[in-house]
């Protein structure tokens, strides 16, 4: 009886648990859906700020970030702009909506640098993680090695399934399986990746050192995306993407 009792009272702990979570999310949904009410009335800084309201608060969606991108668009805010359909690219390298958006909100970046060519494996790799979103990797990983897990089982336990063509079949799976944990790995260092910025300042002066008094190198115009080499004295060591290196004010840049 006691067992009984219990097991029901697991039970509902679990659906008042699941009850307050739907609850919660409500909420949210009621948000970004005010937000794109304004959005769609042209009320394009309400809705930014909305976007935004939503992301600070601790919320990641590709959709979302997506949608904010849009609204700095309509600003002309290049740097929001390019930050977050950046963002909204990490979060799902698959959505092409905020991929085509991007290029939109490049084309408004002064004085941008092409980036240096990729050599042709780095385009394989690049075409190669856009198969699966980052949690598609991971599930993919667990579910091959399932299949893995249960292969092995019935080749070593079942009499029937001990055969060669099993065996090779299993070096297949390993295979796959492997191929799939080295991307899950990777895809998710990319997502938890904190060495690239944006410009967010219309026009900042980046230094030889870090120091205001340093001699001025280049300017980084807004919407440049930079990768972070340092960090020292209130100044980042960045790289463009052509290459040249400087230190520009932290404050100049926020980290995707």
């Amino acid at each position: 009886m006691r067992q009984v009792i219990r097991k029901w009272g697991l039970i509902c702990v679990l659906a008042l648990s699941s009850l307050a979570q739907l609850k919660a999310q409500a909420p949210v949904q009621q948000q970004f859906d005010a937000a794109n009410v304004l959005f769609r009335e042209q009320k394009y800084a309400e809705a930014a700020n909305a976007y935004q309201h939503l992301i600070d608060s601790g919320y990641q969606a590709d959709n979302l970030y997506y949608n904010a991108g849009n609204a700095y668009l309509k600003l002309n805010k290049t740097g929001p702009a390019v930050y977050s359909f950046e963002k909204a690219l990490k979060l799902n390298p698959n959505n092409q909506a905020a991929a085509n958006n991007l290029q939109i909100a490049s084309l408004r970046i002064k004085d941008n640098v092409d980036p240096l060519p990729l050599l042709f494996f780095q385009e394989w790799f690049i075409t190669l993680e856009k198969i699966h979103s980052p949690n598609g990797w991971a599930i993919g990983c667990i579910v091959v090695f399932w299949i893995l897990a249960i292969a092995f089982m019935l080749y070593r336990f079942v009499p029937r399934f001990h055969h060669k063509f099993i065996r090779w079949g299993m070096y297949g799976i390993t295979v796959f399986f492997l191929g799939y944990l080295t991307m899950s790995i990777y895809v998710y260092s990319v997502a938890t990746d904190d060495s690239t910025a944006i410009v967010m300042q219309t026009s900042s002066k980046v230094k030889e050192a870090p120091d205001a008094k340093s001699r001025d190198m280049f300017e980084a115009r807004e919407g440049m995306k930079v990768e972070i080499l340092d960090t020292a004295a209130g100044f980042s060591k960045i790289q463009l993407a052509d290459g040249k290196t400087g230190w520009i004010p932290v404050q100049s840049i926020k980290v995707l």
